[in-house]
């Protein structure tokens, strides 16, 4: 049986002072944050999905992967940045585990996308894929 992340209030296997940091935000206000670069986006997914697809501007930082590639980001992303993180969607949880290691390491302003990236699609809001990586 599989526990939904976000029920009520409590979020299953996050201490109550980790969750209370965390603030979700929807696909409208999050590509205001993005536009107005008040958020550093940050992709949480697996890094063939990340190549496939993502949102414009976004790091990958995967949750499979965190120990490996966490010394880099820490060194290019000061702890005061707010951070704005997603992964597949609803049912994922991969957003929450990173911004937990996060917010233990000293991150200050982690929120995440409710819904992930296809709360992202299904606004019809833009992504980056690899052939706009290739006409740069």
């Amino acid at each position: 049986m599989q526990l939904p992340l976000f029920a009520g209030e409590l979020k299953p296997g996050l201490p109550r002072w980790v969750a209370n940091r965390f603030h979700q935000v929807g696909a409208e206000e999050a590509k205001r944050l993005v536009q107005n670069l008040k958020v550093l986006v940050v992709d949480t997914r697996d890094g063939p999905d990340f190549a496939q697809e993502h949102i414009p501007g976004a790091l990958s930082l995967p949750y499979h992967g965190f120990s490996r590639q966490y010394p880099e980001f820490a060194a290019t992303v000061s702890a005061d940045r707010p951070l704005l993180l997603y992964c597949y969607g609803s049912d994922c949880g991969l957003a929450a585990r990173v911004g937990k290691r996060l917010i233990a390491a000293g991150y200050m302003d982690v929120g995440i996308l409710r819904h992930g990236i296809e709360a992202w699609k299904a606004a019809d809001l833009p992504l980056e894929t690899p052939e706009e990586h290739s006409e740069h």
